[in-house]
């Protein structure tokens, strides 16, 4: 090849290639702005029993905007009827629909991956050593594989099972009795303690009647809310003993809620016909007060539930008349409000996702 044929081809070559580099150099260009986390609360919104209305809201923590069924949008479906409690374990969200007997398993953008369908109507989780539990309200505590999506394994418990928690490698679950009320059995008045290595119920502890609600620190302290028989037996708060499961009356604070990040407690007093609702914060451990208004001088009305995302410290009170959308209101580890907004009829559970 002489010199003037090797000039032009060297020539061509670089025209053709060119717009191939300058791609790669713009590809590669440091000063690209890169790509921001994406953070959202996610809010169970329960509905009415047999309106088949529950539904799954979605905060953007970035843009401050709301989308109040974000479940629908994502898969074209409603999530059923009565949504009960909410987990977000590892990569995926766990949605109890009791209406439906069902467990709706999500990942973190709400999209569907799995329903699994259950014995019983499942009511409320717990997370551990990558097994799910779940109360069924016929009288169970069922264990899910996180990997196969399956019920795995379950375990007889007492009568109505509502709350449940993990601690000392074994679970607690609050056994109510809710639907024999008006029965000659009447209410249940016992928690269940479940060996967890070997999935066996070791004993029943007796306690005040209609346990419902329960959380512990993970260790020794143990609370519990008995909800009594709304007359003669009053509503009373309980502590159980994580070494030698005794049982005593906590009467320095009052709940009718419970909620805990580690070993704060955060309890809600809304008893019906109270005067006023009151919000304390208390150490589990010491058992020492540490506010009798955790909320400040914000104003709150209607108060539904309370929840807490153990990850991010949050601390979430949600509303509700029953009839209407309900709110949200945030407070971060330091019991500061952070914001407010609205979603859907009677949210009952939040949890927070960052990807």
């Amino acid at each position: 090849m002489n010199k003037k044929n090797f000039i032009y081809t060297f020539a061509l070559c670089m025209a053709i290639a060119l717009p191939f580099f300058t791609g790669c150099k713009d590809d590669d260009d440091p000063t690209e702005d890169p790509v921001e986390p994406s953070e959202y609360i996610y809010v169970l919104n329960s509905g009415n029993s047999g309106s088949n209305n529950a539904s799954l809201s979605m905060y953007d923590v970035t843009e401050g905007t709301v989308t109040k069924d974000i479940f629908e949008v994502r898969n074209g479906r409603r999530l059923g009827d009565t949504g009960q409690d909410m987990v977000l374990y590892g990569s995926k969200m766990y949605i109890a629909v009791y209406g439906e007997s069902t467990i709706e398993v999500t990942d973190l953008d709400a999209k569907s991956i799995k329903q699994i369908d259950t014995e019983g109507q499942p009511r409320c989780f717990a997370v551990d050593g990558g097994k799910v539990y779940v109360t069924y309200y016929n009288g169970y505590v069922a264990r899910i594989d996180t990997t196969s999506l399956t019920v795995e394994a379950k375990v007889r418990v007492g009568r109505n099972p509502e709350q449940l928690t993990v601690a000392n490698g074994k679970l607690y679950v609050a056994n109510s009795g809710g639907l024999d009320w008006n029965t000659e059995m009447g209410y249940d008045n016992t928690v269940s303690v479940v060996n967890m290595a070997t999935f066996t119920e070791t004993k029943k502890i007796e306690v005040v009647v209609n346990p419902s609600n329960i959380v512990s620190d993970g260790n020794r302290e143990i609370y519990l809310v008995s909800m009594g028989n709304y007359g003669s037996i009053p509503n009373t708060l309980q502590r159980i003993d994580g070494q030698t499961d005794e049982v005593s009356v906590v009467t320095d604070i009052e709940g009718t809620m419970l909620a805990n990040v580690g070993s704060t407690l955060y309890s809600v007093f809304a008893q019906w016909g109270a005067p006023s609702v009151l919000y304390y914060s208390y150490d589990m451990r010491n058992k020492t007060v540490l506010s009798d208004n955790f909320i400040g001088n914000t104003e709150i009305s209607d108060v539904y539930q309370i929840c807490t995302d153990k990850t991010f410290d949050d601390i979430y009170i949600t509303t509700s008349d029953y009839l209407n959308d309900g709110d949200i209101y945030v407070f971060d580890k330091e019991e500061k409000f952070v914001t407010k907004f609205e979603v859907g009829l009677n949210p009952i559970k939040a949890v927070r996702v960052k990807k």
